[in-house]
C-alpha cells in the first residue's frame, strides 16, 4: 500500500486557469450566493440607488464593478473610498470645491459627483461618513444637487449611487452615527453578501482556483495538487478575512511549495480571532485602542501587504481609526502598498 497522503485533483498548469460560475471574476457554486449575482443584471439597469452590505472580503467592489459592467450605457464609474476622508476633506473630494475656498484652494475642483456625472458613484464604506456630509449626500440623492465648497448656488448632477459597508448600519443609526433617512435613500436595492464560511463549498472551489491561477501566473509546469488534510483545513477554519483572505493563504502556499504538493502544514494563517465573524463592539464609555507607535504601525502594515481592512481585523478597531493613525504618523499609504506591489512583481505574481 503507498503511503503517500491521498491527493486532491491535479490542476493542470499549461493554460490559463479555467472558472466556474462567475459574473465579472465573481466564482461560487453556492445556491445563495447564485440567486445574488442573477439579480444583478435587473439592478444593473436600475436607477435606484444600491447598498451592498457583508463583511470584509466579501467582495463588495466586485459586485459594484460588475454592475458598472453590466449597464456599459450608463458611464462614467467614479469611486471613493469614505473611510480615508475626513470631515475636512470629504466635502472637497465628494461635491468639489471652488478656487479660494480654502487656503490650498488654487484652482476649481469638480469632486466625484461631478466626475460621475450621467454614470455611477460607488461610496465604498459609506458607514465611515461624517454626519454632516450624510446631510449633505442625502441633498444629493434627493434632489440631485450638490453645493461645491466655497459655491453659494446647487449644481444639478445625474448620479446613480452604489454604496457598500462593512459595518452594522442599523446599530449606527441607533448610536446617532448614521442617518435614517440617509439609509431609507439608499438602501432601495439591497444586497447582503454572505461570508466565506456559509458559503459551503466554495472555499475549495476557490482554493483550487488560486492555486490554479498562481501556479499558472509563476510560470509552473508541475499540477498543484491539495492532500485531503489540508483541504479539509481550509474547510474547516472560519475565514474572517473570507474571500480576500483565502486567496493569501493559497498563494503563499503554491508560492512557497515548488514541488506542487499542499500539504495541510503549508496552510498557515495569519489571523487567530476568539470568535470568527463576531461583530465586536465597544461601549460608549470605553477607552480608546491605544496607538501603535510609528515604527510598529509601518512593521504590521508591511506585514499585511498595505491591506487597511486586514489590519482594522488584526488590531480589532475600525478602519477610519487606522486612517488616523496614519494621518498623525504622517505614514504615507501608497508608498507602503507599492513595497508590497513590488515584492510581488518580484516574485512573478501579477495583483488581484
Amino acid at each position: 500500500m503507498s503511503n503517500n497522503p491521498r491527493l486532491d485533483s491535479e490542476i493542470p498548469t499549461n493554460r490559463q486557469p479555467p472558472r466556474g460560475f462567475e459574473l465579472k471574476d465573481i466564482i461560487t457554486d453556492n445556491e445563495n450566493f447564485r440567486q445574488i449575482l442573477a439579480c444583478l443584471p435587473l439592478y444593473a439597469r436600475s436607477d435606484l440607488p444600491v447598498l451592498r452590505t457583508g463583511e470584509p472580503g466579501t467582495g463588495k467592489e466586485r459586485v459594484a464593478r460588475a454592475i458598472c459592467a453590466l449597464y456599459p450605457q450608463r458611464h462614467p464609474c467614479q469611486l471613493i473610498n469614505c473611510a480615508a476622508l475626513t470631515e475636512s476633506l470629504a466635502g472637497s473630494e465628494l461635491f468639489g470645491h471652488l478656487r479660494g475656498a480654502f487656503t490650498d484652494a488654487r484652482s476649481n475642483r469638480p469632486g466625484k459627483f461631478r466626475q460621475a456625472h450621467g454614470g455611477t458613484l460607488f461610496l465604498d464604506e459609506v458607514g465611515d461618513l461624517p454626519l454632516s456630509i450624510q446631510a449633505k449626500l442625502l441633498r444629493a440623492v434627493e434632489q440631485g444637487e450638490i453645493e461645491p465648497v466655497g459655491g453659494d448656488e446647487p449644481v444639478q448632477v445625474d448620479v446613480r449611487l452604489v454604496a457598500a459597508t462593512n459595518q452594522d448600519l442599523p446599530y449606527l443609526i441607533a448610536q446617532g452615527r448614521f442617518r435614517q433617512d440617509l439609509y431609507d435613500r439608499l438602501a432601495v436595492l439591497e444586497i447582503h453578501l454572505p461570508p466565506l464560511r456559509e458559503r459551503g463549498g466554495d472555499i475549495v472551489l476557490l482554493a483550487r482556483h488560486f492555486a490554479h491561477e498562481t501556479a499558472w501566473q509563476l510560470g509552473r509546469r508541475l499540477p498543484v495538487r491539495f492532500t485531503e488534510r489540508a483541504l479539509r483545513r481550509l474547510a474547516g477554519y472560519g475565514w474572517p478575512g473570507n474571500v480576500r483572505e483565502l486567496k493569501n493563504v493559497v498563494t503563499r502556499a503554491v508560492l512557497l511549495n515548488t514541488n506542487g504538493l499542499i500539504r495541510d502544514y503549508d496552510i498557515r494563517f495569519t489571523s487567530h480571532p476568539s470568535r470568527v465573524g463576531e461583530l465586536i463592539r465597544q461601549p460608549a464609555n470605553a477607552a480608546s485602542p491605544a496607538r501603535p507607535s510609528r515604527g510598529r504601525l509601518e512593521e504590521l502594515l508591511d506585514e499585511e501587504g498595505g491591506n487597511i481592512s486586514a489590519l482594522s481585523r488584526r488590531l480589532r478597531v475600525c478602519t477610519k481609526t487606522i486612517y488616523r493613525w496614519l494621518r498623525a504618523n504622517h505614514i504615507d499609504l501608497m508608498r507602503i502598498r507599492g513595497a508590497a506591489e513590488g515584492c510581488i512583481v518580484a516574485l512573478g505574481i501579477s495583483g488581484d
